[in-house]
């Protein structure tokens, strides 16, 4: 999911920022003077509470297909400074310029399907929806106790999203079908159990 959301921004920003500074990463190992200017992180991910009762499906007589595990996946959308030689008034407009170009891509693409997801995801015809993570009310504390995890970077424009659900397929499952079944009853004293095939 990561490579499908990257590879996005990179082709619908392209006139913006180039594709190396587009990167799948942690916003700590972006360091100042580097060329990252936009970093997506997945920082947390839980099991899709909705789909997590979903029965099994019977593929034939002797196979049945688990559902698959569906996931919330939370990533952390950050802009960062660029390594030119602009006052910090110009690299804060130039952060904002491209944080927001970002959100308007993952708007417009804010459900994503079939051959536009990337690796194994591609192979089947799912639909994964992107949205800004929203609480309620919206918690700034979650935010900065987020950065907190990066001791050593300071704060940048940031936003977090929602991408789910997110399928895990799980292999089918072999099964016998009952060919015979045993009825026990208390009867007369040696009386065996009686047999239906």
């Amino acid at each position: 999911m990561g490579q499908t959301l990257v590879e996005l921004l990179r082709t619908e920003m392209s006139d913006l920022v180039g594709r190396d500074e587009i990167a799948l990463a942690a916003p700590s190992t972006v360091e100042n003077g580097t060329d990252a200017r936009l970093t997506l992180y997945l920082y947390r991910l839980t099991e899709t509470a909705d789909l997590k009762n979903v029965r099994p499906r019977v593929v034939d007589e002797t196979t049945v297909r688990p559902p698959p595990l569906a996931l919330d996946l939370y990533y952390l959308l950050t802009a960062h400074p660029s390594a030119g030689g602009a006052d910090e008034t110009e690299r804060s407009e130039e952060q904002h310029t491209v944080l927001g170009r970002a959100m308007q891509v993952l708007h417009e693409n804010r459900v994503v399907r079939g051959t536009d997801l990337a690796g194994t995801l591609a192979d089947h015809d799912e639909e994964v929806r992107l949205t800004v993570e929203a609480t309620d009310p919206p918690s700034l504390e979650t935010m900065v106790s987020l950065w907190g995890t990066f001791p050593d970077q300071p704060f940048q424009p940031s936003v977090s999203y929602l991408v789910s659900p997110v399928r895990i397929e799980t292999p089918d499952r072999s099964v016998s079908r009952v060919v015979e079944k045993e009825d026990r009853y208390h009867g007369g004293v040696g009386e065996a159990p009686r047999r239906n095939s």
